[in-house]
């Protein structure tokens, strides 16, 4: 099996989550429509409630694309090289973040008809980074991409360096993740812990790193910096992900 033929196989088998998401997000209105009880009003619950559907059909294909070890058992039962498959899963990764984004922006431009164009982010950020509509929607679709497609080779990444471990494995691992996550949370709460982290990030000059990269100060924010960096970040999450790959084994 070819480069192109593994991938094409794993955009098919893909996009079943992208109705997943879809359905969820239906599923998640209809739920908020009918816990109204006339405050506030019906209309208002209805647009506050597709806003979000973007960002559930994100959720759901995120978890699509981080399952990874069939997509490798199939590979390596197939004859294919691991690098073979690695550029595979990169090439598939690229066509499912681009009908992932194609849905998520049509919703979000349905979205800015029902309301304020404010409410969708890459508007509260770069609402005026471009006078001319269409260079604007070209803008946000390109932005939106780039940083979808980071977010979806990282989860990948992820899936592929779990795959590493046998179950008592990933359950040492998870739960490794959740005491972790109580303690920078609990950590966060605490007033000394504030102080210090306030420290280094004035240290680092954490307002001049964001401003570069999200061009806040700027006096027409654009944002080919926020491009840039998701570009380096998805190429590095790349190259860990080749790293996993090669690592990889099928279980017997």
């Amino acid at each position: 099996m070819k480069t192109k033929a593994l991938a094409k196989q794993y955009c098919h088998d893909f996009i079943p989550y992208i109705w997943y998401g879809i359905i969820v997000s239906v599923v998640y209105i209809l739920f908020g429509l009918l816990s109204v009880d006339g405050q506030p009003p019906i209309e208002y619950q209805f647009k506050e409630n597709f806003f979000v559907s973007p960002y559930i059909i994100t959720i759901v294909t995120m978890i699509g694309i981080s399952f990874n070890y069939r997509r490798f058992k199939l590979a390596m039962q197939s004859g294919v090289s691991r690098k073979t498959f690695w550029k595979a899963k990169m090439f598939f990764i690229v066509k499912a973040t681009l009908i992932v984004n194609v849905v998520n922006v049509i919703i979000s431009f349905i979205n800015m008809k029902l309301g304020p164009s404010e409410t969708y982010l890459y508007y509260q950020a770069y609402g005026k980074a471009f006078s001319n509509v269409f260079v604007q929607s070209i803008s946000m679709f390109i932005t939106d991409y780039v940083v979808l497609l980071f977010i979806f080779v990282a989860m990948n990444t992820f899936g592929t360096m779990t795959s590493l471990m046998n179950k008592i494995g990933k359950s040492i691992f998870y739960s490794i993740g959740v005491v972790c996550y109580m303690f920078v949370t609990n950590l966060l709460t605490q007033y000394s812990s504030q102080r210090l982290i306030s420290r280094f990030y004035a240290h680092i000059n954490g307002d001049a790193i964001f401003n570069f990269i999200f061009s806040i100060d700027a006096k027409v924010p654009r944002p080919y910096a926020l491009i840039g960096f998701m570009i380096i970040l998805t190429i590095i999450a790349a190259l860990f992900n080749l790293l996993f790959t090669k690592l990889e084994q099928v279980k017997r």
